[in-house]
């Protein structure tokens, strides 16, 4: 990124930005920086068509039209104000502490004479960065892009922080020691060649030795992959140019980075062969988690694209600033603003919306990463997580909310001293108290964390949908000795029946997976993404799990793929009945009201089927636009016409009752639970004593309307709510099973 050609006017030749005459004001969380620069500056700046401050002033008078009218006459006490993001350096506490500035989050007007902001909007979000040769480079730690990412100064840069990490020296003094004992089944040799490419070929190493991992996009079937035809031609040779170009850079930054082994998985595991690939995907947390680094061909749509080539700064060509930066010690130096359509510390690149790469990433101990911006290294080794990075953004995040805490130093994590110090201190760094037992608090707080992670990861996509418990199960395996609790398909026995409440996103309901995922009581079991889990104290469900019943697809993969799954419960079953304009509980004969149509979003579908849609309602769109979706959903030339259903029966499971206290403290209004319907079965299958087989299709939740909706009567609305309340008052409790 060049920054000789940076815009510069007359207008930007005034501006300053000066910390120490920043405001900082922690009653709203927000650091302001005032400009000597007043109202009657801005106009001439916005007549003069100053590609800065023009496009901000134009913003703000798109919203109040007559804005320089009505401060007319106070001009020079009318200032500009800059909205910025600091970073303040821990051990100082008064307000003028030393910080590092890092983003401009947007420009509005101060009043110098009440010396407080102006109530409007603000205009104009910018990175901030210089050269890092400039005065300014000490409180601006941000700077401009390195195009080439494979350049000699950043794999320089590259092994020198890794050496530092492997040798605990400075910045890395806490980081892991990394003398693994694992050997994967089989790596990539590389051997290095005076001219030409390297050569390569699989090999089965017989001790531990270092390796580095590939983290990618494949973008489709790959042409190169092992199988087992071409398995024993690999352990010969395996040619450079059949690989893609993101495989072929990856071993150019092992080799440059010291190593001559790495695992690709394309490459390392059997494509073709089932148990081949549920036992190497079983390994995975200690492939990646023993491995040196793991290489992240973040930027890279496909395995064809590569990530080492140019990266390319075009975009901001007219969008760049120069303005001036009043140092410490009366020196001066400049800052650069770069313009963005809207900044965003965790900026995504393509390998972002894939779900395998979420736990890759999570299971590394260090990451190389390569991304649209810039190359960076993380220590995830450390707590503190040390990073380096050849340009722009130092402080980049690509974790998902506070996943750290579940992301502990060791493979096969184990409740010791140590690791619970090491929790705690984590801990208290991030919280500001410490913990108070482990057992209670730490141990909650992971698995909130880990419905964080489910959540971020249900968000992304999958090439093959059946692999959305897969490209989980090493980040199980990961948090399984924390959480201490039997894994179940994607969910923690300890934490049933709490956690039977997950929710689909209604923009992203899909239909019934034809393939088997998993049990319908599970997230896994469909596609979209998962909203909320629905989780409330100890003894407040009304509903027990009596016992789950998994069947792995493989027994060495506890936290892989199942066969099925048979959950056992004892709970209180009502059954309902939508006839196109309300939903009524079928109860001792009579038919109670619970629901009509502009109610009906009490129930919540797990998939966008047409059986399902006759109920649900569940978008505000109207029934025409359902079909429309629906069509969409399946292809307008398998497409049928769905029809309102006029009649439909369901069951309606409690698992918290009206009158349950949640977590938070929350009285419920009405119950929630699950909304399941009878699995066909046959006459076989229907012997005495044998539990009823249901299978579930949503969620509902009783407690969801707190004032009537006007299209409702008072009449009907206090109907509703009644029968709501008391739908299950009578029901005994029941033995059922879930698949």
């Amino acid at each position: 990124m060049d920054l000789h050609g940076a815009h510069s006017c007359e207008h930007c030749s005034k501006l300053a930005l000066d910390l120490a005459d920043g405001r900082f004001d922690s009653t709203v969380g927000t650091n302001r920086l005032i400009f000597n620069f007043n109202l009657h500056d801005l106009q001439q700046a916005h007549t003069q068509g100053c590609l800065l401050l023009a496009p901000i002033v134009t913003s703000w008078l798109t919203w109040n039209s007559s804005l320089f009218s009505q401060w007319a006459g106070r001009e020079g006490e009318i200032a500009l104000l800059a909205s910025v993001e600091y970073h303040f350096h821990e051990e100082e506490e008064d307000e003028h502490r030393d910080c590092d500035l890092n983003v401009i989050e947007g420009m509005g007007l101060w009043d110098t004479v009440s010396r407080k902001p102006i109530r409007m909007p603000l205009a104009g979000e910018f990175y901030v960065i210089t050269n890092k040769d400039d005065a300014a480079s000490a409180a601006i730690k941000s700077r401009p892009i390195a195009v080439n990412p494979a350049s000699k100064e950043t794999f320089a840069q590259l092994r020198e922080n890794l050496h530092s990490c492997l040798r605990m020296e400075g910045i890395h003094s806490d980081c892991e020691d990394t003398a693994g004992t694992y050997v994967p089944s089989r790596l990539l040799k590389l051997d290095a060649c005076s001219q030409g490419p390297p050569k390569m070929r699989l090999c089965s190493p017989d001790k531990p030795t270092p390796y580095a991992v590939l983290s990618y996009c494949w973008g489709g079937d790959q042409a190169h992959k092992t199988t087992s035809t071409t398995l024993a031609a690999n352990y010969m040779n395996i040619q450079w140019d059949s690989l893609p170009r993101s495989i072929q850079d990856a071993i150019q930054v092992t080799l440059n980075i010291g190593l001559e082994y790495i695992w690709v998985d394309s490459i390392c595991i059997i494509q073709d062969d089932d148990v081949d690939k549920q036992r190497e995907i079983a390994s995975m947390p200690r492939v990646y988690n023993e491995s040196v680094v793991t290489i992240v061909a973040a930027r890279a749509k496909s395995a064809q694209e590569g990530f080492l080539h140019h990266l390319s700064t075009t975009k901001y060509k007219d969008r760049i600033f120069k303005l001036g930066f009043k140092c410490e010690h009366g020196t001066s130096g400049h800052a650069y603003l770069v313009k963005e359509d809207q900044y965003n510390y965790g900026e995504s690149d393509p390998i972002d919306s894939r779900a395998w790469t979420l736990q890759e990433s999570y299971l590394s101990k260090r990451i190389i990463r390569y991304g649209s911006k810039q190359c960076s290294m993380t220590c995830q080794c450390s707590l503190s997580k040390p990073q380096i990075v050849d340009g722009w953004v130092l402080d980049q995040s690509y974790d998902a909310p506070n996943i750290g805490n579940i992301i502990f130093p060791r493979s096969k994590l184990s409740i010791s001293s140590e690791d619970i110090a090491k929790w705690k201190h984590y801990y208290k760094e991030e919280h500001g108290t410490d913990p108070i037992e482990f057992n209670d608090t730490e141990e909650n707080d992971i698995y909130n964390d880990w419905r964080e992670l489910v959540m971020n990861y249900s968000t992304r996509s999958l090439t093959v949908p059946a692999d959305r418990i897969l490209a989980i199960s090493g980040l199980a395996d990961r948090i399984a000795p924390a959480i201490q609790s039997r894994y179940l398909a994607g969910h923690w026995e300890n934490h049933l029946p709490g956690d039977l409440l997950w929710e689909i996103a209604s923009a992203s309901l899909a239909l019934r997976p034809t393939t088997y995922q998993g049990p319908s009581w599970s997230w896994t079991s469909v596609n979209g993404s998962v909203i909320s889990f629905d989780y409330m104290p100890e003894g407040a469900a009304t509903l027990k799990v009596l016992d789950v019943d998994i069947r792995l697809c493989d027994s060495l993969a506890p936290f892989g793929a199942v066969k099925s799954g048979l959950l056992r419960a004892q709970g209180k079953l009502a059954k309902v009945r939508w006839n196109g304009t309300e939903l009524l509980l079928l109860k001792g004969g009579k038919t109670l009201p619970l629901a009509n149509i502009h109610l009906i979003g009490c129930m919540v579908p797990d998939t966008f089927d047409e059986e399902f849609m006759r109920i649900s309602n569940h978008s505000p769109s109207p029934w025409d636009t359902l079909v429309a979706r629906y069509a969409d959903a399946v292809g307008a030339d398998n497409a049928k016409q769905p029809t309102p259903y006029s009649e439909y029966d369901v069951y309606l499971l409690e698992i918290y009752p009206a009158g349950a206290t949640t977590s938070t403290g929350t009285v419920l209004d009405g119950s929630r639970g699950l909304i399941l319907k009878d699995r066909p079965t046959e006459r076989s299958e229907q012997n005495p004593g044998v539990p009823r087989i249901l299978r579930r299709i949503g969620v509902f939740g009783f407690d969801h309307h707190s004032s009537r909706d006007s299209e409702v009567s008072v009449h009907d609305w206090e109907a509703y709510t009644y029968n709501q309340r008391h739908c299950f008052d009578d029901y005994e409790l029941e033995e059922i099973a879930i698949e």
